[in-house]
């Protein structure tokens, strides 16, 4: 929900009218550098908004192209997405399903919130709206959403990727010491932003240390655990739901993901900060690991595309945040009664990509022994939500199934190229050229081990 206090940063915008992408194949765009945001996330502070000086722009040009102009800019295409109707309604009915869910079972008496949250969900409806999206089936558009995800972790002149032009630097939003940072890009007609969040800051998974380590570790094992990240009776869990001998109580574990100061609720005053920044733009997402995981939450949440790569699976997450589902289609074969077990897979506009040589996005990082476990990660989900893109580099690369090539600068020139695996066999690799084949993790199993009581 949009905070009175968001009003205090209008003296600040420069709200220009309404553009729209008009072909395929839109021309280059240049995209500049506005302003920082940095937000408490007890929101009992003020926003510190920063204007940029143009001499601290940084630009640099979209590696996507066309097939006549090798220098234009992101291929897109057209694509079908579910938008809520009503935010408010959309979170409501979030809280609504989990209220209803445990005063159902425990028998409590609903308070005169929770009742108004009900009522206020029931005027949740879906638009199914054409909107334009990143091409993901071209790799250009992929080297350039891995760059800006990288651009994400830093400011210049850290490990940052000069893109020679095309897209500047915008502003950097989130914490300074504390929770979520990343950073927005902009055109100079505001019609297209793209919201880069920072994923997690510790060397292990591909990240650096920073102040929001500690953060960053604790909504990994909260959203990508299985139970409060109770990998061994050593552990210090993130949430007091475990019950001994592999079992979870689910009524406590849904409150510890829905109530604690997450960064899926951070995340939500973000990217309505940036919506209020730029209300006339098309807003698409992109993130490396847990900030992928975020974008794609977002793009769930508000109709708009995502492009994630090496996160950790998020599909538990989704439905222990219980974010409403719109109207399915119908099957694709009409004949089919198989009811899939991941109802997250509906979008289009969610697309996750990553290779099977990263343990984290696979769900095998997990263990007392791993290497996740060692840093004091506990990666146990393995449903993606949305699409997925997944390179294989065990069986063309050779590479071994090893947390270190979770980092997304490793990828950069290695995976996102005409040509990164060439070969013959066709394995939905499309012959190691290109982009490989969409897919879904349908009828995928987490968790397998543990017993969630009721």
């Amino acid at each position: 929900m949009t905070r009175s206090w968001l009003f205090l940063l209008l003296p600040a915008l420069v709200i220009s009218k309404q553009l729209s992408f008009q072909s395929l194949n839109p021309p280059p765009q240049s995209f500049t550098l506005r302003s920082a945001i940095h937000l408490s996330p007890s929101h009992d502070h003020p926003p510190l908004h920063r204007v940029f000086a143009p001499h601290e722009q940084v630009q640099f040009y979209a590696s996507t192209a066309s097939d006549d102009d090798e220098s234009s800019a992101v291929r897109t295409i057209r694509s079908k997405a579910w938008r809520p109707n009503n935010p408010r309604a959309y979170q409501a009915a979030r809280r609504a399903s989990f209220h209803r869910k445990r005063a159902a079972r425990t028998g409590e008496i609903l308070t005169a919130q929770q009742e108004q949250d009900i009522l206020l969900a029931q005027g949740l409806d879906w638009d199914e709206e054409d909107i334009e999206v990143p091409d993901t089936s071209d790799w250009r558009t992929l080297d350039l959403f891995a760059k800006l995800a990288n651009n994400g972790y830093t400011l210049p002149p850290g490990d940052w990727y000069d893109l020679e032009g095309k897209y500047n630097y915008s502003s950097d939003f989130g914490w300074e010491a504390d929770g979520m940072r990343g950073v927005v890009f902009a055109d100079p007609t505001n019609s297209t932003v793209v919201v880069s969040i920072k994923g997690t800051s510790v060397p292990l998974v591909g990240g650096s240390e920073s102040s929001t380590s500690k953060h960053d570790k604790a909504n990994d094992n909260l959203l990508f655990s299985c139970c409060c990240s109770r990998v061994g009776w050593s552990w210090t869990t993130v949430c007091d739901c475990y019950d001994g001998n592999y079992t979870c109580k689910q009524d406590c574990l849904e409150a510890a993901v829905m109530e604690k100061e997450s960064y899926y609720t951070n995340a939500l005053d973000l990217y309505n900060n940036i919506s209020y920044m730029y209300p006339n733009s098309q807003i698409w997402l992109t993130g490396h690991s847990l900030g992928g995981a975020l974008s794609a939450l977002l793009s769930l949440t508000f109709g708009v595309p995502s492009i994630s790569f090496e996160s950790p699976a998020d599909a538990l997450a989704a439905r222990r945040l219980h974010l409403p589902i719109p109207p399915l289609p119908p099957p694709t074969d009409p004949k089919s009664k198989t009811i899939h077990s991941n109802l997250y897979s509906y979008s289009n506009i969610t697309t996750h990509v990553y290779h099977n040589a990263d343990p984290i996005p696979m769900g095998t990082c997990n263990g007392v022994t791993s290497w996740c476990a060692l840093a004091g990660f506990a990666f146990e989900s393995t449903c993606h939500v949305g699409k997925s893109r997944v390179y294989d580099t065990v069986g063309r690369l050779g590479w071994s199934v090893d947390v270190r090539t979770h980092s997304i600068q490793r990828l950069i020139g290695t995976l996102f190229v005409e040509d990164w695996g060439g070969g013959d066999k066709d394995d939905g690799q499309n012959g190691g050229k290109g982009v490989p084949d969409e897919s879904e993790d349908q009828d995928c199993e987490e968790c397998f081990r543990w017993t969630f009581e009721e």
